[in-house]
């Protein structure tokens, strides 16, 4: 640390060990006082203290008889009277001693889950990356030594300098493609970093701490967060740092004091304390750009060449790590560079006079410190979800999804939901770890908190983990909602149950019988977005447009009871229903974002050179799989398509092996063999299940006559035919048929869907083939042959016509059911 006495002017320095001591006292007494828990005294020494403006701590702190406390106008309460209230201090801190922070929900589709295979990956990528910038350094140094070789050098001296260079970029251009191929592997992605309130002597605190990492990756994990920080403030309509330059930064901001523990070389840990931004991380990275740092540079260390004071000697071994080190030379560099009389106007003390001190809300006290991380990221959805910089569509999906499962929480219910629906009751919801569990679903922590959901025998593995936690966001997001009472008056509202006024309420939709098309647009493309971050490479949420219905949404979808490996055997035993739910409820995540996907959106053009097989609606896919259970096209049997079903659950976790990129796999023969060369991919697929028409098919719906009681089984015969057949039930019949009503509406769509593509096909190739007759110059067809074609036509739209006014009989009928 540097003792040197440095010029006054606009930035500040440091306070001082003594009111760093006062503002530690100041803050517990307060936070006793309101019943919070308080951050940790290093937080305040290390990470806060040296971030404070001018003045600031002696400001805030007042001295009564019992000891110095905060001013009751510098601080308040966020989220007053829930769980998740903060208590946060209102103080200018220095412009550069802020650190955007990575858990961003703006970002959050950028990141993968925790997971252990995860992290290895990215220990794997940052020492490739450590080699390539050697492998770099020694290219330089191969062609500055060839480049000094004088010219009367000998021609052995000049042939080895020669091969030195040769050797340096051929093992610099081998690091390279293994640096690629670490990418590949993480899909272009990082595992976010899991963090949790810090705990001393058992007790937590209210300040974040993350996992021992080396400096290496810290670094990384931070750079990577500002580049998908600055790809996703592209959008906006201004430049966000001359805007600050220009004016200021205007609206306050909250901070949350993070603690990143780093292992050195030599395997020491030491604490690197920071505050993070758990709003206005954008703001923060720009007044950073503009003082000219680096947000992972202020993390692990600054380099002394980029805040050399004067009369300093160059060190470039020399690397300042402290807070309160690095904001001292900053504002020694920049005083003196702005008290100068001939300063530059473009210059870094001119720029950012402005944002020297930003005002600031600082997290000190939590109420409930082991929730303090989901409490501040909330603060950051609802900026972003009620503010001017809004979500792409991805981000905002899981915005809302992080919005759902806190609210299913606060109603006290996430576990009960699980508990019964995901696990069958196989234990009580209070033996859920509700905030860990709300951890995995939201991407905070990794898969394994689900194992808990497993059915008791089940592998615990990364297949069977994912396949668990699609099951939580179905059930989630399409909550079962009770059948309607028989006594039920015809306008009466209808009970919905627990689970869906919690949706309704978290996604504002409106009431149940107002529920339309857009509801299950914006639902499924929330289920799309959290099922795809199960994936490497994520699909587009257009790709399962339609693939969940408004039935679904008033309904809801009730999980099989059945694992996993039990479906897969139901299959294999001939089950048509099991076959069904295999593929509509845990093939479909891994059919849409696999790394060869087979499901793609209906959209694009058909000449596009990188688009394989048809244009086809997603849901005219699904159903052709579906469908080929029972009405198979031709080469297409049972073992190949549960052979197809076994890899698409296994592919994400698969290895690059054989010729094969991780996660494909080779296309399986009729005998579930897979074929060597041939890949499976949207080609194979739409070659091997070609559009469909064809309504999907209907469980046998059991009738009141097939369930006979233990005391009917010695009565006489086992079966008897009678003479007549025995009448339905008014009610079972009733029953029945609203139960094939949201099988066959959506079976309806389908084939519109399909009618629609089909005549626009035809129409294309009419157009087509007149084109191409008239640049040959060849002769009309026959009159007799148009005739021919033109009566086919009408009686294709006779038949058309047909449609619209069954449809209006159809929704006349639906008013009285």
């Amino acid at each position: 640390m540097s003792t040197r006495k440095f010029p006054a002017g606009p930035f500040s320095h440091p306070t001082t060990p003594e009111w760093a001591e006062n503002l530690v006292e100041a803050i517990a007494n307060t936070c006793a006082a309101e019943g919070f828990a308080p951050v940790p005294r290093q937080a305040v020494l290390e990470g806060l203290a040296p971030a404070l403006g001018q003045g600031e701590a002696k400001r805030v702190i007042e001295r009564r008889r019992d000891g110095r406390f905060l001013l009751p106008t510098a601080y308040h309460v966020e989220q007053r009277g829930t769980d998740g209230a903060l208590l946060v201090l209102k103080v200018d801190l220095h412009g550069a001693a802020t650190l955007p922070w990575v858990i961003n929900d703006r970002t959050r589709s950028a990141w993968l889950h925790p997971s252990g295979e995860n992290q290895e990956r990215l220990e794997d990528l940052v020492e490739q990356q450590q080699l390539v910038a050697a492998w770099t350094v020694g290219v330089e140094r191969a062609k500055t030594a060839r480049r000094a070789l004088a010219s009367t050098a000998a021609p052995e001296e000049k042939d080895a300098a020669l091969a030195a260079v040769a050797v340096a970029e051929k093992e610099l251009a081998r690091a390279q493609e293994e640096l690629k191929a670490c990418e590949r592997a993480l899909g272009g992605r990082r595992p976010l970093p899991v963090v949790r309130a810090i705990t001393q002597d058992g007790v937590p605190m209210a300040a974040l701490t993350t996992e021992p990492v080396s400096a290496a990756m810290a670094a990384e994990i931070q750079r990577y967060a500002v580049d998908v920080l600055r790809r996703r403030a592209r959008q906006r309509s201004y430049d966000l740092a001359e805007s600050l330059v220009q004016e200021g930064q205007r609206d306050s901001t909250v901070v949350v004091l993070q603690r990143t523990p780093v292992v050195d070389g030599d395997g020491d840990v030491r604490y690197v304390w920071r505050g993070q931004h758990a709003t206005g991380a954008n703001r923060s990275d720009a007044r950073l750009e503009i003082f000219g740092l680096s947000a992972q540079q202020s993390l692990t260390g600054v380099p002394q060449s980029v805040l050399r004071l004067p009369g300093e000697e160059e060190n470039r071994r020399l690397v300042v790590r402290g807070l309160g080190e690095i904001l001292r030379r900053i504002s020694a560099l920049l005083n003196a560079e702005y008290a100068a009389p001939d300063r530059d106007e473009d210059g870094r003390a001119q720029r950012a006079v402005r944002i020297a001190q930003v005002s600031s809300r600082v997290v000190i006290g939590a109420k409930r410190p082991e929730r303090l991380e989901e409490s501040l990221r909330q603060l950051n959805v609802n900026e972003h979800l009620r503010g001017q910089l809004d979500y792409e569509d991805m981000d905002r999906s899981l915005g809302l999804w992080s919005t759902l499962v806190k609210a299913y929480q606060a109603a006290g219910l996430l576990g009960d939901l699980l508990a019964r629906e995901v696990a069958q009751g196989r234990m009580p919801a209070g033996e859920l770890d509700e905030d860990a569990v709300a951890d995995a679903l939201v991407g905070a922590r990794a898969l394994d908190e689900l194992a808990v959901l497993l059915t008791p025998g089940d592998e615990v593995s990364a297949m069977t983990l994912r396949d668990v936690a699609v099951r939580c966001a179905t059930v989630m997001l399409f909550p079962p909602v009770p059948p309607r009472p028989q006594n039920l008056a015809p306008r009466a509202a209808m009970p919905t149950g627990r689970y869906w006024p919690v949706v309704r309420a978290a996604l504002q939709e409106a009431s149940w019988g107002q529920v339309n098309g857009s509801t299950a647009k914006r639902r499924t493309e929330i289920w799309a977005a959290v099922t795809a971050q199960h994936f490497l490479r994520p699909g587009p949420l257009a790709a399962a447009e339609r693939l969940f219905g408004k039935p679904e949404v008033q309904f809801g979808v009730r999980p099989d009871a059945r694992s996993l490996v039990s479906l897969v055997t139901a299959c294999r035993q001939g089950d048509d229903a099991a076959w069904e739910i295999l593929v509509r409820r845990h093939l479909l995540p891994g059919l849409i974002s696999g790394a060869e996907p087979f499901v793609a959106p209906n959209e694009g053009s058909f000449q596009s050179a990188d688009r394989k097989g048809e244009r086809r609606a997603p849901a005219n896919s699904v159903q052709a799989l579906v469908n080929a259970w029972t009405n198979p096209p031709e080469n297409v049997t049972r073992d190949l398509l549960i052979a197809f079903a076994v890899a698409v659950l296994r592919a994400p976790d698969s290895p690059a092996r054989d010729g094969l990129a991780p996660g494909t796999f080779w296309a399986p023969d009729a005998h579930g063999d897979p074929r060597e060369g041939v890949l499976a991919d949207k080609e194979w697929f739409d070659t091997l299940f070609p559009q469909t028409s064809v309504r999907r098919t209907r469980r046998p719906q059991p009738s009141s006559a097939d369930s006979t009681s233990s005391a009917a089984t010695d009565s006489g015969e086992d079966t008897v035919e009678l003479a007549e057949e025995v009448p339905e039930p008014a009610l079972a019949r009733m029953t029945r048929l609203r139960a094939e009503l949201a099988s066959l509406v959506a079976s309806s769509t389908v084939n519109a869907t399909a009618v629609a593509e089909e005549i626009n096909q035809l129409l294309e190739t009419v157009e087509g083939a007149v084109r191409a007759r008239e640049a040959s110059g060849a002769p009309e067809e026959p009159a007799e042959v148009q005739k021919l074609y033109m009566r086919e036509f009408a009686g294709i739209k006779a038949d058309a016509g047909k449609i619209g006014p069954l449809l209006d009989r159809a929704a006349l009928a639906v008013m009285s059911l």
